[in-house]
């Protein structure tokens, strides 16, 4: 597999996994800067909620959907239906147990004010649900510009939406967060529409078989992305039910920097996971082989930096982004730092296993996961606080690592030594990108010297 090849289309999907960057960048600067830290908590938990469910309903249905879609089959509308049937109804029963359970959440969790808000995140669900059929069905066309598009509508569009607010002097709570919210996401779905119509052809009857074979896919997907999301956002609602949403607000506006981790995350699953597919349909064992090892050298390379911008700048970067504020959270960046050299690998390990079938291996692989990160936040946050809940994070997160790679190697046999001598490829793409550059119009008109008559 040459990545060099796909360098144009390698380049949107990475800008559009940045726009979450630059969504949370905005995010420091007009919100977390801004708001109370009380109710800047209150958001993050209902952030989190928002992001769990939907989590859970992504791998429910829109994982077999990706995967199904992806494999080159012509006729999609059974799949479709089912997925979307699927999909609609875990929304449906989430938000109602979430309505029937709010004001035990806001008691639990420190915050009245919480369980009035949660009432509104059906809105929030109703307002994405194109979106995330949309992203999925051009996920697995490839069609990455078009997923670009779709995605800046809402992560550029909200802080766009709250500067507005702020100018208006209307932006000082959780519920300004949730209206903006939910017409960012609103709108990105009439994109994503307009762009992935053509795939989302439905049928009256999607069939017994289409609705098994999503149904059979996704309740396994669902077990393994399950824990996997649960041992990731637990730590916000643990530390909670501890210490109340201040603390919470102190964690969150550090953990808003690793969202980098999830940008390069999702940029490795956008191309791995249906191109494992489809090299599995076609059984050619051997270029899976070269792509994975490929994917987990590039990705732990491009982690380095990151790495030593947030350890070595951590005290930089707290202070002149929060401007004074937050400065306790600084050891918490640096502890964060360390996730650099465990997230490319659990990122390609667990795209290759859906790809694969596997979706037992990854449900197992995130029950361990969860595992870990529960012991881990019980024995860490009621003694070290935040600071526990950061270990607890990092470490959980190591050892899925290693039980990752463990399984990855049963089913992609491969040795360290093989993944390190792709190093030449790594240099071969880095001269391509130099060469990609030194031949855009952009790079001609601005480096160049314009020719004599």
């Amino acid at each position: 597999m040459e990545f060099g090849r796909h360098l144009s289309k390698g380049l949107w999907g990475f800008a559009g996994k940045t726009l979450p960057v630059i969504y949370g960048l905005g995010y420091v600067l007009l919100v977390i800067r801004v708001l109370p830290e009380e109710e800047f908590g209150i958001w993050v938990l209902i952030q989190e909620i928002f992001l769990l469910i939907s989590g859970l309903a992504t791998a429910f249905a829109l994982n077999p959907l990706l995967k199904f879609v992806a494999e080159e089959s012509h006729d999609h509308r059974g799949t479709v239906t089912a997925a979307v049937i699927l999909h609609a109804a875990f929304i449906v029963v989430s938000s109602l147990l979430v309505i029937m359970v709010r004001s035990m959440l806001g008691s639990v969790l420190h915050s009245p004010a919480l369980g009035m808000l949660l009432l509104y995140l059906p809105a929030m669900f109703a307002a994405s649900f194109v979106r995330n059929i949309a992203l999925i069905l051009l996920q697995a066309r490839f069609k990455v510009k078009e997923l670009f598009a779709t995605d800046a509508v809402h992560f550029l569009g909200a802080p766009l939406l709250i500067w507005i607010w702020s100018r208006l002097h209307m932006f000082n709570a959780a519920m300004d967060l949730v209206t903006i919210n939910i017409i960012s996401l609103s709108c990105s779905s009439v994109v994503g529409l307009l762009f992935a119509r053509r795939w989302m052809a439905l049928t009256r009857h999607p069939g017994y078989s289409s609705m098994k074979k999503v149904w059979d896919y996704g309740t396994y997907s669902l077990g393994g992305v399950l824990s996997s999301l649960f041992s990731g956002r637990a730590d916000s609602f643990i530390l909670a039910g501890f210490t109340g949403p201040v603390q919470v607000a102190v964690y969150n506006s550090v953990k808003i920097f690793i969202r980098v981790y999830e940008t390069i995350t999702q940029a490795m699953q956008m191309f791995v996971l249906p191109a494992t597919a489809r090299f599995v349909s076609r059984g050619d064992r051997a270029s899976l082989k070269v792509m994975t090892e490929k994917s987990l050298l590039f990705g732990t390379v491009a982690m380095i930096p990151v790495f030593l911008g947030f350890w070595l700048l951590a005290p930089l970067l707290v202070h002149v982004v929060y401007q004074g504020r937050y400065l306790e959270a600084v050891p918490q960046l640096q502890i964060f730092a360390i996730l650099a050299f465990a997230i490319p690998s659990i990122a390609v390990a667990t795209s290759i296993f859906l790809g694969l079938g596997e979706v037992r291996v990854g449900f197992v692989l995130s029950l361990q996961g969860l595992a870990a990160a529960i012991v881990c936040y019980f024995l860490l946050i009621p003694v070290l606080g935040v600071t526990g809940a950061t270990l607890g994070y990092v470490l959980s997160s190591g050892a899925v690592c290693v039980l990752a790679i463990r399984q990855l190697r049963r089913f992609v046999p491969m040795t360290f030594w093989e993944v390190w001598l792709r190093w030449r490829d790594v240099m071969a793409f880095g001269q391509r990108i130099v060469q990609h550059m030194r031949g855009s119009r952009l790079w001609g008109q601005t480096f160049r010297k314009k020719e004599t008559p």
